[in-house]
Protein backbone atom coordinates (compact mmCIF):
# COMPACT_ATOMS: atom_id res chain seq x y z
CA UNK A 1 0.00 0.00 0.00
CA UNK A 2 2.57 2.33 0.71
CA UNK A 3 4.20 2.26 -2.74
CA UNK A 4 1.17 2.80 -4.17
CA UNK A 5 0.38 5.77 -2.46
CA UNK A 6 3.43 7.41 -3.18
CA UNK A 7 2.82 6.60 -6.87
CA UNK A 8 -0.53 8.17 -6.55
CA UNK A 9 1.13 11.29 -4.63
CA UNK A 10 3.56 11.88 -7.45
CA UNK A 11 1.22 11.49 -10.27
CA UNK A 12 -1.56 13.97 -8.80
CA UNK A 13 1.57 16.55 -7.69
CA UNK A 14 2.66 16.01 -11.13
CA UNK A 15 -0.58 17.02 -12.13
CA UNK A 16 -0.39 20.36 -10.09
CA UNK A 17 2.92 21.46 -12.08
CA UNK A 18 0.87 20.83 -15.55
CA UNK A 19 -2.10 23.25 -13.84
CA UNK A 20 0.16 25.76 -12.68
CA UNK A 21 2.11 25.70 -16.06
CA UNK A 22 -0.93 26.25 -18.18
CA UNK A 23 -2.41 28.45 -16.17
CA UNK A 24 0.22 31.53 -16.34
CA UNK A 25 -1.06 31.81 -19.26
CA UNK A 26 -4.87 31.58 -19.39
CA UNK A 27 -6.56 34.33 -20.32
CA UNK A 28 -9.19 33.78 -17.57
CA UNK A 29 -12.74 32.41 -17.55
CA UNK A 30 -15.92 33.18 -15.72
CA UNK A 31 -19.32 31.23 -14.98
CA UNK A 32 -22.09 32.42 -13.27
CA UNK A 33 -25.53 31.14 -11.62
CA UNK A 34 -27.43 32.71 -14.44
CA UNK A 35 -30.67 31.99 -12.35
CA UNK A 36 -30.12 33.48 -9.03
CA UNK A 37 -28.39 36.63 -9.86
CA UNK A 38 -28.44 39.38 -7.14
CA UNK A 39 -30.37 42.27 -8.12
CA UNK A 40 -29.26 44.06 -4.86
CA UNK A 41 -25.77 44.55 -5.80
CA UNK A 42 -25.37 48.49 -6.92
CA UNK A 43 -23.31 51.32 -6.00
CA UNK A 44 -22.57 50.72 -2.40
CA UNK A 45 -19.70 49.47 -0.72
CA UNK A 46 -17.97 46.44 -2.22
CA UNK A 47 -17.26 44.03 0.55
CA UNK A 48 -13.77 41.65 0.44
CA UNK A 49 -13.74 39.12 2.74
CA UNK A 50 -10.51 37.75 3.56
CA UNK A 51 -9.64 34.37 5.25
CA UNK A 52 -7.54 34.61 8.89
CA UNK A 53 -3.90 33.18 7.17
CA UNK A 54 -1.62 35.10 9.22
CA UNK A 55 -4.43 36.78 11.63
CA UNK A 56 -7.67 39.36 10.74
CA UNK A 57 -5.70 42.61 11.82
CA UNK A 58 -2.42 41.47 9.88
CA UNK A 59 -4.32 39.98 6.68
CA UNK A 60 -6.50 43.54 6.56
CA UNK A 61 -3.03 45.57 6.57
CA UNK A 62 -1.43 42.97 3.97
CA UNK A 63 -4.55 43.51 1.58
CA UNK A 64 -4.78 46.89 1.69
CA UNK A 65 -3.01 47.74 -1.80
CA UNK A 66 -5.98 45.08 -3.38
CA UNK A 67 -8.54 47.58 -1.28
CA UNK A 68 -7.18 50.51 -2.52
CA UNK A 69 -6.57 49.25 -6.56
CA UNK A 70 -10.14 47.98 -6.61
CA UNK A 71 -11.35 51.03 -5.04
CA UNK A 72 -9.67 53.44 -7.94
CA UNK A 73 -10.99 50.93 -10.95
CA UNK A 74 -14.28 50.05 -9.99
CA UNK A 75 -15.21 53.76 -8.45
CA UNK A 76 -16.48 51.97 -5.18
CA UNK A 77 -15.63 51.99 -1.80
CA UNK A 78 -14.56 48.49 -0.06
CA UNK A 79 -14.93 47.50 2.93
CA UNK A 80 -13.15 44.43 4.32
CA UNK A 81 -14.65 41.59 6.37
CA UNK A 82 -12.11 38.71 8.57
CA UNK A 83 -13.31 35.79 10.19
CA UNK A 84 -11.50 33.94 13.03
CA UNK A 85 -11.63 31.01 11.33
CA UNK A 86 -11.76 30.00 7.66
CA UNK A 87 -15.12 28.78 7.54
CA UNK A 88 -16.47 32.24 8.86
CA UNK A 89 -15.63 33.83 5.55
CA UNK A 90 -17.22 30.95 3.79
CA UNK A 91 -20.09 31.22 5.30
CA UNK A 92 -20.31 34.91 4.59
CA UNK A 93 -20.31 34.57 0.91
CA UNK A 94 -22.95 31.85 1.48
CA UNK A 95 -24.74 34.42 3.30
CA UNK A 96 -24.05 36.97 0.48
CA UNK A 97 -22.47 39.31 3.41
CA UNK A 98 -19.36 39.70 1.16
CA UNK A 99 -18.68 40.10 -2.82
CA UNK A 100 -15.30 39.36 -3.57
CA UNK A 101 -12.73 36.85 -0.61
CA UNK A 102 -9.39 36.15 -1.09
CA UNK A 103 -9.54 31.98 -0.57
CA UNK A 104 -6.49 29.50 -0.22
CA UNK A 105 -7.01 26.57 -2.46
CA UNK A 106 -8.50 24.52 -0.37
CA UNK A 107 -11.17 26.91 1.26
CA UNK A 108 -11.95 27.88 -2.75
CA UNK A 109 -13.08 24.51 -3.14
CA UNK A 110 -15.17 24.71 -0.33
CA UNK A 111 -16.86 27.91 -1.26
CA UNK A 112 -17.46 27.08 -4.95
CA UNK A 113 -18.97 23.79 -3.55
CA UNK A 114 -21.60 25.25 -1.35
CA UNK A 115 -21.30 29.31 -1.47
CA UNK A 116 -21.15 30.13 -5.30
CA UNK A 117 -17.14 31.15 -5.46
CA UNK A 118 -15.74 31.62 -8.57
CA UNK A 119 -12.24 31.98 -9.26
CA UNK A 120 -10.92 35.32 -11.34
CA UNK A 121 -7.55 35.89 -10.64
CA UNK A 122 -4.18 33.97 -8.60
CA UNK A 123 -1.28 35.41 -6.99
CA UNK A 124 2.06 34.93 -8.08
CA UNK A 125 5.23 34.32 -5.46
CA UNK A 126 8.03 36.43 -5.19
CA UNK A 127 9.88 34.19 -7.31
CA UNK A 128 6.56 34.56 -9.79
CA UNK A 129 5.54 31.10 -9.65
CA UNK A 130 1.30 30.27 -9.23
CA UNK A 131 2.23 28.41 -6.13
CA UNK A 132 3.57 28.16 -2.80
CA UNK A 133 4.92 25.28 -0.49
CA UNK A 134 3.24 23.47 2.57
CA UNK A 135 6.21 22.61 5.02
CA UNK A 136 6.39 21.49 8.91
CA UNK A 137 8.62 23.25 10.94
CA UNK A 138 9.90 22.75 14.48
CA UNK A 139 11.97 25.23 16.80
CA UNK A 140 15.98 24.54 16.04
CA UNK A 141 16.53 23.67 20.06
CA UNK A 142 13.32 20.56 19.98
CA UNK A 143 16.60 18.13 18.75
CA UNK A 144 13.95 17.19 15.75
CA UNK A 145 15.57 17.17 12.54
CA UNK A 146 13.08 15.12 10.41
CA UNK A 147 9.62 14.28 10.11
CA UNK A 148 10.52 10.53 12.15
CA UNK A 149 12.28 12.61 15.10
CA UNK A 150 8.92 13.90 15.65
CA UNK A 151 6.98 11.25 16.08
CA UNK A 152 5.09 10.87 19.50
CA UNK A 153 5.23 14.92 19.77
CA UNK A 154 2.53 17.95 19.61
CA UNK A 155 1.55 18.71 16.31
CA UNK A 156 -0.40 21.61 15.00
CA UNK A 157 -2.63 21.69 11.86
CA UNK A 158 -4.19 24.70 10.84
CA UNK A 159 -7.50 24.16 10.54
CA UNK A 160 -9.11 21.46 8.38
CA UNK A 161 -10.39 24.25 5.36
CA UNK A 162 -6.71 24.69 5.21
CA UNK A 163 -4.44 23.33 2.17
CA UNK A 164 -1.10 23.47 3.49
CA UNK A 165 -2.08 23.85 7.21
CA UNK A 166 -3.95 20.59 6.82
CA UNK A 167 -4.87 18.84 3.53
CA UNK A 168 -1.62 18.93 2.21
CA UNK A 169 0.30 17.59 4.98
CA UNK A 170 -2.24 15.05 6.25
CA UNK A 171 -1.74 13.09 3.20
CA UNK A 172 2.37 13.84 2.80
CA UNK A 173 2.06 12.12 6.57
CA UNK A 174 0.14 9.03 5.83
CA UNK A 175 2.44 8.70 2.37
CA UNK A 176 5.88 9.14 4.35
CA UNK A 177 4.80 7.54 7.73
CA UNK A 178 2.12 4.97 6.71
CA UNK A 179 0.05 6.17 9.73
CA UNK A 180 -2.37 9.20 10.15
CA UNK A 181 -1.13 12.09 11.62
CA UNK A 182 -3.58 11.54 14.77
CA UNK A 183 -1.48 8.30 15.33
CA UNK A 184 1.57 9.28 14.48
CA UNK A 185 1.98 12.09 17.25
CA UNK A 186 1.42 12.29 20.55
CA UNK A 187 -1.42 14.79 20.36
CA UNK A 188 -2.80 17.00 17.58
CA UNK A 189 -4.12 20.58 17.68
CA UNK A 190 -5.54 23.23 15.33
CA UNK A 191 -3.87 26.58 15.99
CA UNK A 192 -6.92 28.51 13.62
CA UNK A 193 -4.07 30.84 11.55
CA UNK A 194 -0.38 30.26 10.22
CA UNK A 195 0.80 32.70 12.19
CA UNK A 196 -0.83 31.02 15.21
CA UNK A 197 1.42 27.89 14.04
CA UNK A 198 4.40 29.22 13.40
CA UNK A 199 4.37 31.68 16.77
CA UNK A 200 3.92 28.49 18.65
CA UNK A 201 6.71 26.91 17.85
CA UNK A 202 8.54 29.60 18.07
CA UNK A 203 7.76 30.01 21.88
CA UNK A 204 7.94 26.49 22.37
CA UNK A 205 4.34 25.90 23.31
CA UNK A 206 3.84 23.27 20.26
CA UNK A 207 6.70 21.10 19.38
CA UNK A 208 6.00 20.56 15.29
CA UNK A 209 3.35 22.74 13.03
CA UNK A 210 2.21 23.15 9.42
CA UNK A 211 2.59 26.29 7.94
CA UNK A 212 3.27 27.40 4.16
CA UNK A 213 6.63 29.44 2.52
CA UNK A 214 4.06 32.47 1.13
CA UNK A 215 2.25 32.81 4.72
CA UNK A 216 6.05 32.90 6.24
CA UNK A 217 7.66 35.22 4.13
CA UNK A 218 5.13 37.29 4.32
CA UNK A 219 5.05 37.01 7.58
CA UNK A 220 9.23 37.75 8.16
CA UNK A 221 8.32 40.73 5.17
CA UNK A 222 6.41 42.11 8.60
CA UNK A 223 8.82 41.53 11.02
CA UNK A 224 8.80 38.15 12.43
CA UNK A 225 12.16 36.47 12.92
CA UNK A 226 11.87 32.69 12.25
CA UNK A 227 15.99 32.44 12.31
CA UNK A 228 14.98 29.75 15.12
CA UNK A 229 12.87 27.52 12.89
CA UNK A 230 13.86 24.72 11.08
CA UNK A 231 11.83 22.79 8.15
CA UNK A 232 11.50 18.83 8.54
CA UNK A 233 9.01 18.25 5.64
CA UNK A 234 7.95 20.28 2.65
CA UNK A 235 5.37 19.49 -0.29
CA UNK A 236 5.52 19.57 -3.86
CA UNK A 237 4.32 22.53 -5.33
CA UNK A 238 0.51 23.99 -4.36
CA UNK A 239 -1.69 25.78 -6.70
CA UNK A 240 -2.15 29.46 -5.48
CA UNK A 241 -4.22 31.39 -3.26
CA UNK A 242 -6.92 33.65 -5.13
CA UNK A 243 -9.42 35.63 -5.38
CA UNK A 244 -13.20 34.58 -6.27
CA UNK A 245 -16.40 36.70 -6.85
CA UNK A 246 -19.94 35.52 -5.93
CA UNK A 247 -21.92 33.64 -8.78
CA UNK A 248 -24.63 35.92 -8.71
CA UNK A 249 -23.04 39.21 -9.38
CA UNK A 250 -22.79 40.41 -12.61
CA UNK A 251 -20.06 38.81 -15.19
CA UNK A 252 -18.48 42.36 -16.02
CA UNK A 253 -18.21 42.71 -12.43
CA UNK A 254 -16.21 39.37 -12.33
CA UNK A 255 -13.92 40.36 -15.30
CA UNK A 256 -13.40 44.25 -13.67
CA UNK A 257 -11.89 42.73 -10.76
CA UNK A 258 -9.60 40.16 -12.47
CA UNK A 259 -8.34 43.27 -14.74
CA UNK A 260 -7.75 45.58 -11.55
CA UNK A 261 -5.88 42.66 -9.40
CA UNK A 262 -3.65 41.80 -12.81
CA UNK A 263 -2.72 45.78 -13.54
CA UNK A 264 -1.94 45.93 -9.60
CA UNK A 265 1.25 43.68 -10.27
CA UNK A 266 2.43 46.45 -12.09
CA UNK A 267 3.04 48.48 -8.56
CA UNK A 268 6.13 47.16 -6.92
CA UNK A 269 5.90 48.99 -4.10
CA UNK A 270 2.29 47.02 -3.49
CA UNK A 271 3.83 43.76 -4.40
CA UNK A 272 6.38 43.98 -1.41
CA UNK A 273 3.69 45.37 0.97
CA UNK A 274 1.75 41.82 0.14
CA UNK A 275 5.04 40.00 0.05
CA UNK A 276 4.35 39.09 -3.73
CA UNK A 277 4.70 38.63 -7.07
CA UNK A 278 1.87 40.06 -8.81
CA UNK A 279 -1.94 38.12 -9.68
CA UNK A 280 -2.62 36.49 -13.31
CA UNK A 281 -6.38 35.31 -14.31
CA UNK A 282 -7.89 32.28 -12.72
CA UNK A 283 -10.31 29.62 -13.82
CA UNK A 284 -11.80 27.02 -11.18
CA UNK A 285 -10.45 23.83 -13.51
CA UNK A 286 -7.07 25.30 -11.85
CA UNK A 287 -8.11 23.95 -8.59
CA UNK A 288 -9.69 20.68 -9.57
CA UNK A 289 -6.28 19.11 -8.13
CA UNK A 290 -7.64 20.01 -4.86
CA UNK A 291 -10.63 18.34 -5.28
CA UNK A 292 -8.88 14.97 -6.64
CA UNK A 293 -6.47 15.46 -3.53
CA UNK A 294 -9.49 16.13 -1.17
CA UNK A 295 -10.82 13.03 -2.58
CA UNK A 296 -7.32 10.63 -2.24
CA UNK A 297 -7.29 11.95 1.73
CA UNK A 298 -10.90 10.45 2.71
CA UNK A 299 -10.17 7.20 0.67
CA UNK A 300 -6.30 7.40 2.81
CA UNK A 301 -8.42 7.91 5.72
CA UNK A 302 -10.95 4.98 5.02
CA UNK A 303 -8.15 2.63 4.72
CA UNK A 304 -6.76 3.49 7.76
CA UNK A 305 -9.40 2.98 9.53
CA UNK A 306 -10.86 6.89 10.12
Amino acid sequence: MQASLKLWCNLAFAAIISVLLAGCSDAGSYTQNENAQDESFEDGPIRLGLIPAEGGTDMVERFKPVITQLEKELGRPVETFSATEYLGIITAMKNKQVDIVYFGPKSYVEANRIAGAVAVAKELNLDGLAGYFGIIVTHKDSGINTLADAKGKGFGFTTPNSTSGYLVPAIGIIEETGMPAEEYFGEVSYTGTHGNAVRAVLAGDLEVAATNTLDLRAMEASGLDSSNLVEIWRSPIIPAGLIAVRDDLPIEFHRQVADALVALSDDDEAMEQMARGGFVPATDADYDIIRVLEQRKAEMAEANGG
